[in-house]
C-alpha cells in the first residue's frame, strides 16, 4: 500500500511539473511574438492591439488548459479533502519561509503584464487546501472578476506550491487539513 501511495505521489509530482511546463512554454511563446510584433509594429497602433489582444487570448487559453488538466488530475490522486466538519483548529497552517515571503514569491510569479487589462486595482481572494502532510491542491479564486485574470492568479499558484513546504494546520496537537485563503491585490 505504502508503494502505491507513493507511486501516486511521484505520478502527481511529475504531472504538475508537466503542466508548469505548460505555462513557462506558453510565456515564452507569448514574450517571443510579442518581440516580433513590436519588432514590426514599434508604434502602438489599431492592428499591433489587435494582435497583442490575439496573443493573449492565446496565452489564456494555453492557461485554461493547463488549470484544467491539473484539476482532473487532482481528483484522481488527491484523499486528503477537508471534512465538511472541520475540527477547530489550534494552529493555523503556515508557509515555513512566513507568509511575507510566500506572497513575495507569489508576487514575483504572477505574470502582471495582465495588470493592464483591468482599468482598477484587482482584488481577489486564493483559496487552497493544505492536507495534513503539507502538500497543497484544490486552488480556487474567488470574488475575482476577471476570468482571465483569475486564471494567471492559478497559474502563478500553480508555478510555486512546489518552492518550499507548509506546515500544515493543527487540533489537538495532531495535522489536518485546513484551506487557507490568500488575499491578492494589485493595481494597474
Amino acid at each position: 500500500m505504502k508503494k502505491l501511495l507513493a507511486l501516486a505521489g511521484i505520478l502527481m509530482l511529475s504531472f504538475s511539473y508537466a503542466q508548469v511546463s505548460e505555462f513557462e512554454k506558453a510565456d515564452v511563446r507569448y514574450d517571443r511574438k510579442i518581440k516580433a510584433l513590436y519588432t514590426k509594429y514599434p508604434k502602438a497602433n489599431d492592428e499591433r492591439t489587435k494582435r497583442e489582444w490575439h496573443l493573449t487570448e492565446e496565452r489564456v487559453a494555453t492557461y485554461r488548459n493547463a488549470l484544467e488538466k491539473i484539476e482532473e488530475e487532482q481528483k484522481k490522486t488527491i484523499k486528503d479533502t477537508p471534512s465538511p466538519v472541520m475540527p477547530k483548529i489550534s494552529k493555523e497552517a503556515a508557509y515555513e519561509k512566513g507568509i511575507a515571503s510566500f506572497k513575495k514569491l507569489f508576487n514575483e510569479t504572477l505574470a502582471l503584464s495582465l495588470a493592464n487589462f483591468a482599468s482598477e486595482p484587482y482584488k481577489a481572494v486564493l483559496s487552497f487546501v493544505v492536507d495534513s502532510k503539507g502538500n497543497l491542491y484544490g486552488a480556487k479564486v474567488n470574488n475575482g472578476k476577471n476570468e482571465d485574470i483569475n486564471l494567471f492568479i492559478l497559474a502563478a499558484f500553480y508555478r510555486i506550491k512546489d518552492q518550499g513546504k507548509w506546515k500544515p494546520a493543527e487540533s489537538n496537537g495532531q495535522p489536518v487539513s485546513s484551506v487557507v485563503n490568500f488575499p491578492v491585490e494589485f493595481k494597474p
